[in-house]
């Protein structure tokens, strides 16, 4: 939309300004849903129709440039944000003797400050040198990107763009509306129930086929109608018919496969958790069993993907270093510029110096506040990689931090024991290194 040669305006005091502002409003709001509901959502969108509306003002007058500027820190505010709140109340939760590792947040606010400066800006250094990798040859749909795309797009255009934007918002607002207890409660966001199962009667014998008892199996299935969220549509149009297929079939994996299996051949669950109803006992087994399996699943399968991208990542990594070498004395163009890689790197690598530090105030030992860097460096490098290739294809509304954050625990607490280090101070870097990744994670993508 903006040409290569363009001389707009980009980083000015409105545009940092507004961004900073949005950042505090998107986070804030972000801190409080995350902490009541365990779920954030991302600002991008909203902060690109703020932005343009914003900067049409005469006399608030900005470029195209400037809008993505407000945008990306408003997204980046509100994703520090995410990747806190998911991670430093742990410190706080976290008991070991019958003493909490953190009694308040204000006597650690320096390592909580800390740990979210040093995730921000491995962040910020890990997707710079993903960029080309994931942005240009991974080819992935990008759907909250393209949605920001289009709606800057429509603001720019005198043709059908804006009014099918600003109409779609419009429809997404009116269904939101007349769905919403808080609205004109019109119709139900989505209905529910159990099918149960006829009861069914296995009778059990021993290598002599004589009789040794029966037992009484039942279950059912937990079902749903699709919720009816304009969100969630607006992104299954983005990623199309494929994409959305693979995710439509994860929901039909786990709730018409794995939970009815789960509840049928336990037909004692239901008593054991002090006789919770089936609709109870289905979502237990989803949240503490199935979730899980899918969080293992999908390291596999981005783990699969990111191999498969090997030879494409590390010729971006050459690319990126062979361009910041042949920068010198030439002029590439506006949207290739990168800061050079080998500064990037040298900025990664004294980085590890105060991320040691802070692990070294969890452990009390230097060798293990190093290695415990290290761990986070390799970790959050592979899970920034991951995330970035998942939100490329689903969104970052819709991305597993949860999963990659409880990916980076597991990690950390193997490698921790094999180093040796356990008792409060391993529980203390293995959040450490979490709380890290996360908040990385969470600027990255």
């Amino acid at each position: 939309m903006t040409p290569q040669d363009a001389r707009e305006r980009e980083i000015t005091i409105k545009s940092v300004g507004l961004g900073l502002f949005l950042a505090f409003v998107f986070g804030a709001a972000n801190a409080y849903l995350g902490m009541k509901a365990g779920q954030t959502v991302a600002a991008t969108i909203p902060a690109a129709v703020i932005a343009m509306a914003l900067f049409r003002l005469p006399a608030f007058k900005g470029g195209l440039l400037e809008q993505n500027i407000t945008r990306t820190a408003a997204s980046v505010g509100e994703a520090l944000v995410a990747g806190a709140i998911f991670t430093l109340p742990a410190f706080l939760l976290v008991e070991i003797d019958g003493k909490k590792l953190w009694a308040d947040l204000r006597g650690h606010y320096w390592q909580g400050a800390g740990i979210l400066l040093a995730g921000g800006l491995a962040g910020i250094f890990f997707i710079i040198l993903l960029r080309r990798a994931l942005c240009v040859e991974a080819k992935l749909p990008w759907p909250e990107s393209v949605a920001s795309y289009e709606i800057v797009k429509a603001g720019q255009e005198a043709g059908d763009a804006p009014r099918l934007v600003f109409g779609g918002m419009a429809l997404g607002g009116l269904i939101q509306i007349l769905k919403s207890e808080k609205g004109v409660q019109v119709f139900r966001e989505f209905s529910e129930g159990f099918l149960e199962f006829p009861r069914s009667v296995v009778r059990h014998f021993d290598y002599s086929k004589a009789p040794i008892g029966n037992v009484e199996h039942g279950g059912g299935i937990a079902w749903s109608t699709p919720a009816l969220s304009p969100a969630l549509m607006g992104i299954g149009y983005i990623i199309g018919p494929k994409l959305a297929s693979i995710n439509v079939a994860g929901g039909i994996l786990a709730w018409w496969v794995l939970i009815p299996l789960l509840l049928f051949f336990d037909p004692d669950f239901g008593k054991r958790i002090g006789g919770a109803d089936h609709g109870v006992a289905a979502y237990t087994l989803w949240y503490n069993v199935v979730r899980p399996i899918a969080v293992g699943m999908m390291l596999v399968g981005a783990a699969n993907t990111m191999f498969s991208m090997r030879k494409s990542i590390l010729e971006s990594l050459r690319g990126a270093l062979k361009a910041s070498s042949a920068a010198h004395g030439t002029s590439l163009e506006r949207t290739e510029r990168d800061i050079p890689t080998r500064w990037v790197l040298l900025a990664v690598a004294a980085l590890v110096v105060p991320v040691t530090a802070i692990y070294y105030a969890f452990t009390g030992s230097v060798m293990a506040a190093a290695g415990t860097a290290l761990v986070m460096g390799a970790i959050g490098f592979l899970l920034c990689a991951v995330g970035g290739y998942l939100v490329g294809l689903v969104g970052s509304s819709n991305q597993p931090l949860s999963g990659l954050t409880l990916s980076a625990l597991i990690l950390s607490a193997l490698l921790m024991q094999v180093m040796g280090i356990t008792g409060g101070a391993g529980v203390a870097a293995v959040l450490g290194v979490a709380a890290v990744v996360a908040v990385a994670g969470s600027v990255s993508w």
